[in-house]
């Protein structure tokens, strides 16, 4: 017998069948996509509620070391106000315990010392339960990151001595179980508290048990706040009622209350809560829908620069794999690549392995090779040895040094793009004082001291400048024999102004600058020999040991990979939506492309620039993954150009505001710490340019590339291994 319900199906036409399958697909995306939006919510809730609770902490630590501190002060005066004399010990923990709560040294033991009253008398009595629950909190979670705890406190479980280590495993063992039993018990006080008012349910009073009447809507948030349910925006509602519903009194603080409702709304629910069910459910789902995406389309980025990198990033959501290619492992921030090379800063403080860039984007694969080429046909990136097949394929290869047609110069100076150019122009540069420090003849030392940049754009400027300022201040009394600050810095422009993608005032302004700090200015001028004796600067001949350029940059060989026209610096000429002609899925951003986006004007070849083409491709590359409409043609939104020539002078253009001087100095400064990626870097940036403000001193000058064969300098510092 047939099975009419299978007789029924086969009835329906196809056309319905593959309408229907579709609407279903389309159901799925869309559904996959509210999942997306709804867990990049809950993770930009958690870092932005990860600092929130570290400044609560803070706050609560403070505000009960006053407590403590006020309370100590009233056990130890008499009824009749004649203070009594204390005990050595007690008088000692009254002051102490105060400070190392405020601090959030030793927070754990300090802060059970005063729930348990040891040490310290009636340190544990007269405190109310938001004040107890608070002291729990820390006693269970520690000090929390703002704290002198913090930094310490993942070194611990390294310290070879048995004691530490047991202590540290302690402490990670009362983290996981204070993970399931703190917020829940804290959910639970602070409903019963909560609900105390007058309405008209009824509700055990927290600490007396008497049945009073509360209303029905502060009921629903107390019952929600205990299952977990939207607990963020419930432990908020409930905050800005707790003055209303919860009176002050001996054991029940309102403030305390309110406190405590604020960590809640920071920390979240806890493990044993509606909200995290529902957050594993959503996790599980977008796992398996990853997983079920077996065949989506794969987009590889060849590149981990600016452009790179905000490309990947704007893919997070979209349902595709990626492959992020790179030659080096980091991604480099590389407006401050010349404070490397001149001693400033160390390449960690500028560069971030890209693998922790992406490291919470789970749709990324990072793969470490070298792109020789790209085959158009079966649409594969040829690496060494190995290929990638790919659907979308963005370029953003960056661009190298151009020395317009005369390469024999690159031997002789050396650019500036990489961090192993950086670390090679710093050794070279200390070589140069090491080798005129070595010579017994002044005249021999004069070529060793003089110093060549050749280009005046804003790297060749920052150059110049940081150079001289490092000559004539940050190698003070460092030698013996020569004077650093009678080095000679000569700064080579062929245009007519320094800074020529700067107003004319601007120019004027950073080559006034560079001259006060003894930069001698060449504009007009044409280097014509470049050779490890010296240059050639419009026929006239200038004995330099040490010459750098920056005077022009090409793209990367990716117009050869696809077979494209390029223009005169190398870049692929793409279109309105950055797509390679003829090469349908496949973009050029960054210094590889050459694009017409500003206002028919060529796009320059700036970080900002970079970024936004990476976040326009990849909304190309959504909007036809997902079958929507094609975003408008790209569109470049200058923000200002900035240069830095060196202590409180640089030069800012944004769009009609100009900035020269102490003001520019500063906002270059506060803009490039904003721009760069992770706390680490951005700390170690801010101090170590604190510390050369205060002390006039680099504190990176070491010389750390190996003198070889093709360097000039080479036979002077080679050793010879004897047997």
């Amino acid at each position: 017998m047939s099975d009419p319900t299978f007789a029924g199906r086969q009835a329906v036409p196809k056309t319905g069948r593959k309408a229907f399958s579709h609407t279903r697909m389309l159901v799925k995306e869309q559904a996959g996509i509210a999942l997306e939006f709804v867990a990049g919510c809950d993770q930009w809730m958690r870092i932005l509620g990860t600092v929130a609770q570290a400044v609560l902490l803070l706050v609560a630590r403070i505000w009960l070391s006053q407590t403590i501190f006020v309370h100590g002060l009233m056990m130890m005066m008499s009824a009749e106000g004649v203070i009594r004399t204390p005990p050595t010990w007690p008088t000692l923990m009254q002051g102490v315990d105060p400070l190392l709560l405020a601090a959030g040294f030793a927070t754990r033991p300090v802060a059970l010392f005063v729930l348990l009253g040891i040490g310290v008398e009636g340190a544990g009595s007269g405190l109310s339960w938001p004040h107890v629950i608070l002291l729990i909190w820390l006693v269970a979670r520690g000090a929390g990151s703002l704290s002198v705890d913090f930094p310490i406190r993942y070194g611990l479980g390294h310290v070879p001595i048995l004691a530490v280590r047991v202590v540290s495993q302690l402490y990670a063992r009362i983290d996981r179980l204070s993970d399931v039993i703190l917020p829940l018990w804290t959910r639970l006080y602070l409903a019963l508290a909560i609900a105390g008012g007058s309405g008209v349910a009824m509700w055990p009073q927290p600490i007396s048990g008497e049945l009073i009447t509360a209303p029905w809507g502060i009921i629903l948030l107390a019952w929600m706040l205990i299952a977990g349910v939207a607990t963020r925006l419930t432990a908020l509602i409930l905050c800005s009622l707790a003055p209303l519903m919860v009176p002050s009194g001996a054991m029940v603080d309102s403030v305390g209350v309110m406190f405590l409702l604020l960590l809640i709304a920071a920390g979240g629910a806890g493990r044993i809560s509606i909200d995290r069910l529902l957050a594993r459910w959503i996790s599980g789902s977008l796992r398996s829908g990853g997983q079920a995406r077996g065949e989506a389309p794969h987009v590889v980025v060849v590149g981990g620069g600016f452009g790179g990198i905000a490309a990947v990033r704007s893919l997070r959501r979209v349902g595709c794999r990626i492959t992020l290619i790179d030659r080096r492992n980091h991604y480099l921030f590389q407006p401050l690549l010349y404070q490397v090379a001149t001693a400033a800063l160390s390449p960690a403080d500028i560069a971030i392995p890209i693998r922790s860039v992406v490291r919470g984007q789970d749709n990324v694969a990072v793969r470490l090779g070298h792109v020789v080429g790209v085959d158009i046909a079966v649409r594969e990136v040829l690496l060494t040895g190995s290929r990638i097949g790919f659907d979308y394929l963005i370029i953003a290869t960056g661009a190298q040094h151009s020395y317009f047609g005369r390469d024999d110069w690159a031997v002789h100076a050396p650019g500036l793009k990489s961090i192993e150019d950086a670390t090679a122009m710093r050794s070279r540069m200390l070589r140069a004082f090491e080798q005129a420090e070595s010579e017994a003849h002044p005249c021999d030392r004069v070529p060793w001291l003089t110093f060549v940049i050749v280009g005046g754009g804003p790297t060749g400027v920052e150059l110049a400048g940081a150079m001289a300022e490092l000559a004539r201040t940050g190698l003070d009394q460092e030698y013996r024999t020569i004077d650093p600050a009678t080095a000679r810095v000569i700064l080579v422009q062929s245009a007519p102004r320094v800074l020529p993608s700067f107003s004319p005032q601007l120019s004027q302004r950073a080559e006034r600058a560079l001259r006060d700090l003894g930069v001698e200015v060449r504009t007009g001028a044409k280097v014509t020999a470049i050779d490890s004796e010296g240059v050639e600067i419009n026929g006239e001949r200038i004995a330099a040991r040490t010459t750098f350029w920056a005077a022009g940059v090409t793209a990367s060989p990716a117009a050869r990979w696809l077979n494209q026209a390029s223009d005169r610096a190398g870049r692929i000429v793409v279109g309105h939506d950055l797509a390679v002609p003829g090469c349908p899925g496949i973009f050029a951003i960054g210094d590889t492309a050459a694009s017409q986006g500003w206002a028919g004007a060529l796009v320059p070849g700036l970080a900002p620039a970079a970024k936004q083409q990476g976040h326009h491709v990849a909304r190309v590359i959504s909007a036809a993954i997902r079958g929507q409409p094609a975003p408008t043609a790209f569109r470049y939104r200058h923000h200002g150009n900035l240069a830095t020539i060196g202590r409180l002078a640089a030069v800012a253009e944004l769009n009609r505001l100009r900035l020269w001087g102490a003001p520019a100095w500063w906002f270059w400064g506060i803009a490039h710490l904003m721009f760069l990626i992770g706390g680490r870097n951005r700390a170690a940036v801010m101090l170590n340019w604190l510390w050369a403000y205060l002390t006039y001193r680099r504190s990176t000058g070491l010389i750390t590339e190996e003198a070889t064969s093709a360097d000039p300098q080479s036979f002077r510092f080679r050793t010879v291994d004897q047997d």
